[in-house]
């Protein structure tokens, strides 16, 4: 994926710019491993248009170098949003789930 995606945990704001994050209709994989596990998250993804979700930390990996994030239960809207940045990755070739 190369959208950015912006993490708020808590108050705090973590911009994840590097490509190659991981997006799929279940969640996604950031290239960080700077993020707590088990914590809640709020996710905005930047790009043709964007798309916003709360999730919680799944697992963080710093073998693969990067951390699992599972999305909450998404609204109609936040659903369409995510379906057509799929649509877009997916267009343009490249990978999403």
């Amino acid at each position: 994926m190369d959208a950015s995606v912006e993490i708020g945990v808590g108050a705090e704001k973590i911009l994840i710019a590097s490509p190659g994050n991981n997006l799929s209709v279940g969640g996604l994989f950031v290239h960080s491993t700077d993020l707590p596990p088990g914590g809640p998250v709020h996710i905005r993804i930047s790009g043709h248009g964007f798309f916003e979700a709360d999730g919680e930390i799944r697992n963080c990996d710093t073998r693969e170098g990067g951390t699992g994030i599972e999305f909450a239960p998404l609204s109609a809207e936040s659903r369409e949003a995510l379906d057509d940045l799929i649509e877009d990755l997916t267009r343009r070739g490249l990978p999403a789930a």
